[in-house]
């Protein structure tokens, strides 16, 4: 499902566009060919093919006139969430529901991308309010998984993932409150960055969680999940560097009795590549995954609740029984509850802060388990076990969102014809050397 033009590097694609070689205008209907081709995918919610032509016109005009007043991202098609504000384009969130007021009519980070010369062309489908990491939803319909159509593409940025992997626009924006950016990414094959907590704005976004959303890149890889994040968060990257003996630590306690054997085995390959690269790998005890596991649910639902209060409060709410239950349950939440989450909050944060001091980053499986099938609610782990989809698979991404740490996911190969992908995760702050390390590490992860 990987289109050709997805496989240049994004750098590479703008200096086309540029020297005119390949403009704006042919890489929107190369896009435009792949969304007729992958339309039974369900990724995007909202496009103006028109519109987007007209954007394209204009970019390419600017490139022959005016090059040097062009952006790093100039007349890249790159499609955004469909819970962030996009002028000239709806907002619904992935639900029927009335959503609160977002503000400005803009996300802030989408202006900061059409500033740096994106061709923002479309909104992508979502798992309803970001509720979810199946991707699955009753009012949109699911977004498939482009390996294997029957399997879940992963969530909430289901659609965003689904567009890269099928070619439609080079890159995505998603949100990642517990690994929303980076379990879509792991099922389609592809990079997913969440940056540090607060490193990329989220005026203008539909908030799932305020103390745990993040936005970040969908990409092909590291170079141009990098790319992306420079223009969103601006900042500069060129200072991180990676080691050729980078320290890696393996949370191993807790990962033994969660993975599926197909990921374990090809997660131990995986390890023994990088030590005969020069890494020094070692086990250590993070206790902190467990009390993030703990306390994320209902932090997480206590403040969705308080986002979507005045829709909760109408006869009709309009969301789906799956997302009403939970949002219902965060509104009996107590006060002395939410405390004790956000003091847990602090002490996972320091302890893992902690923890990552002799090391470079911590490495595990993105998901513990293969992309499991569209409505399947239990999946198979160590030792025949079986676990709980929702735990299998946030259990490996979501304390890093509630502690804010940068976080990537990169591809590191297939198995049964599915991706696999391996987590690396950072200090707070330290998203330029977690890049680089993700640069030094992307080659060897690659069949």
């Amino acid at each position: 499902m990987f289109s050709p033009v997805a496989s240049i590097p994004l750098r590479q694609q703008v200096a086309r566009v540029l020297d005119q070689s390949m403009g704006a205008q042919a890489l929107l209907e190369h896009t435009h060919a792949r969304a007729l081709a992958c339309q039974d995918l369900n990724a995007l919610a909202h496009v103006d093919w028109d519109a987007a032509r007209l954007q394209a016109r204009q970019l390419d005009r600017q490139a022959r006139e005016a090059p040097g007043t062009c952006g790093p991202l100039h007349g890249l098609p790159i499609s955004i969430k469909d819970l962030f504000n996009v002028a000239g384009m709806p907002t619904r969130g992935g639900t029927r529901a009335a959503l609160p007021d977002l503000g400005p009519p803009e996300a802030e980070l989408v202006s900061r991308l059409r500033a740096g010369g994106a061709l923002i062309f479309a909104k992508t489908n979502m798992h309803e309010l970001a509720l979810g990491a199946t991707g699955e939803n009753v009012w949109t319909g699911d977004v498939k998984n482009p390996f294997d159509p029957a399997r879940q593409a992963g969530g909430s940025s289901s659609g965003a993932a689904v567009a890269v992997a099928s070619g439609i626009g080079v890159a995505a924006v998603g949100s990642d409150t517990g690994g929303s950016v980076r379990i879509p990414a792991a099922f389609c094959g592809l990079t997913g960055f969440k940056p540090t907590y607060e490193a990329v704005p989220l005026a203008g976004a539909l908030y799932l969680s305020f103390t745990c959303d993040h936005a970040g890149p969908i990409a092909p890889g590291v170079d141009d999940c990098t790319l992306l994040f420079e223009v969103m968060a601006g900042r500069r990257t060129q200072h991180g560097q990676a080691g050729h003996r980078p320290r890696l630590a393996v949370p191993r306690a807790w990962l033994a009795p969660r993975m599926a054997d197909p990921v374990a085995q090809a997660f131990e390959r995986r390890l023994a590549a990088l030590r005969a690269a020069g890494a020094w790998i070692e086990d250590v005890d993070l206790p902190q995954l467990a009390l993030a596991w703990e306390q994320y649910t209902p932090l997480v639902r206590a403040e969705a609740a308080w986002v979507h209060r005045a829709a909760l409060a109408a006869d009709d709410p309009g969301f789906s029984e799956l997302v009403l239950g939970p949002l219902k349950a965060g509104t009996a939440i107590s006060a002395s509850t939410y405390i004790d989450a956000l003091r847990a909050r602090e002490a996972v944060r320091a302890g893992l802060g902690a923890a990552l001091r002799p090391f470079d980053a911590i490495v595990l499986p993105t998901s513990p388990v293969l992309p499991p099938l569209r409505g399947q609610t239990e999946v198979e782990v160590a030792g025949g076990r079986m676990m709980s989809t929702r735990e299998a698979v946030l259990g490996q991404t979501l304390a890093f969102s509630f502690a804010g740490l940068p976080a990537l996911a990169l591809p590191m190969g297939m198995v049964a014809g599915l991706p696999v992908s391996l987590q690396v995760v950072g200090a707070a702050q330290a998203d330029a050397h977690l890049l680089a390390l993700g640069r030094w590490l992307e080659p060897l992860l690659r069949d």
